[in-house]
């Protein structure tokens, strides 16, 4: 390879795009190269009151206020052409996390693989266009954790012409802990693996009763009588 080559191969990359790496929670990071399109993902703090006062933030780390079972979480999806020239086609995906469902936003969603996709059109040099996504936790029953807090991450990205970004918001769940007068966990009753009996079979077992005490009273009876002729 000559020299001229290697030099513009070189040029044209570190012009093009560069290279950011975020960390995931739980551990590792998630590289992606930078080029003309940027994507921030804001959450809720779920202490925000309604209306223009409302807050968001990148994350919500385990330390700060937390999501329960039925709470509605919502995100903004801010993309911006960090470029010169407009991007004819912007395509975004938003992949949802374990315990929530979704309930609203723009596009397709897909609940087989759990993302949410669409697409902006004609993206001016500068510009940028905010989306709202909505998602529900779900129920008690289906936070499988023992007790305490759970962390999920919610990833999102955007893609045109072979650029890309990604950005992620975490946030947590707690699940409540019923607890006795003691302090003991309340724990779900057992249920039955067979539910008794009680058709028309039952009645007829009921039926044999009085037979069954009736051959009990004349076997003691007789053996009665033969005692008292011995």
């Amino acid at each position: 390879m000559s020299a001229f080559l290697l030099s513009a191969l070189l040029f044209s990359g570190s012009a093009y795009a560069s290279v950011t790496c975020q960390p995931i929670y739980g551990g590792g990071e998630t590289c992606v190269s930078r080029g003309d399109i940027d994507i921030e993902k804001k959450v809720k703090h779920p202490d925000s009151p309604k209306g223009e006062a409302e807050k968001f933030v990148d994350n919500l780390s385990i330390s700060e206020s937390k999501y329960h079972a039925g709470d509605q979480v919502v995100f903004k999806l801010t993309v911006t052409n960090t470029g010169d020239a407009t991007l004819s086609t912007v395509e975004v995906k938003d992949i949802l996390p374990t315990y929530v469902t979704f309930v609203s936003g723009p596009g397709k969603f897909d609940a087989n693989t759990k993302t949410l996709t669409y697409t902006l059109k004609d993206l001016k040099s500068k510009e940028s266009r905010t989306e709202t996504l909505v998602v529900k936790v779900v129920a008690e029953s289906d936070l499988l954790i023992d007790n305490g807090s759970v962390c999920t991450v919610n990833q999102s990205f955007a893609t045109s012409d072979g650029m890309s970004d990604q950005d992620n918001a975490l946030f947590c769940i707690e699940k409540k802990v019923l607890v006795t007068k003691g302090g003991l966990p309340v724990k779900p009753a057992v249920k039955a693996a067979q539910t008794p009996p009680t058709g028309p079979e039952m009645w007829a077992l009921i039926g044999l009763i009085p037979a069954g005490l009736s051959g009990i009273l004349l076997r003691r009876r007789s053996m009665k009588i033969r005692g008292g002729e011995r």
